[in-house]
């Protein structure tokens, strides 16, 4: 038997997260997880207004806004923390293109 996850959520919970937001990530580390969504324009514009005051608040809004649920630990503990903020711009709803001179 496959051993519980700290904060984990049921399937149930995922689905209902996927049909209202899309994408959902979860990030695993030392046996706890946390489920976050992907960053639209509108939280990605609410952090970047913070950036003036302090540059590693973006993270932080950008985090505490795409959160859904999941250990609190990983939000909390700085050593999970800075683990979880590597991937804030993978987080990023983009699709790359190709740019080139013509």
């Amino acid at each position: 038997m496959k051993e519980k996850l700290q904060g984990e959520a049921t399937p149930e919970q995922i689905a209902e997260w996927k049909e209202k937001h899309g994408k959902v990530f979860g990030y695993k580390v030392d046996n706890k997880i946390c489920y976050l969504r992907t960053v639209d324009r509108n939280v990605y514009s609410l952090a970047l207004a913070k950036v003036s005051t302090s540059p590693a608040k973006f993270n932080e809004i950008v985090i505490q806004n795409i959160w859904l649920a999941g250990c609190e630990d990983i939000r909390k503990e700085d050593t999970y923390y800075f683990g979880l903020i590597d991937y804030v711009e993978e987080l990023m709803a983009k699709k790359k293109g190709e740019l080139g001179e013509l």
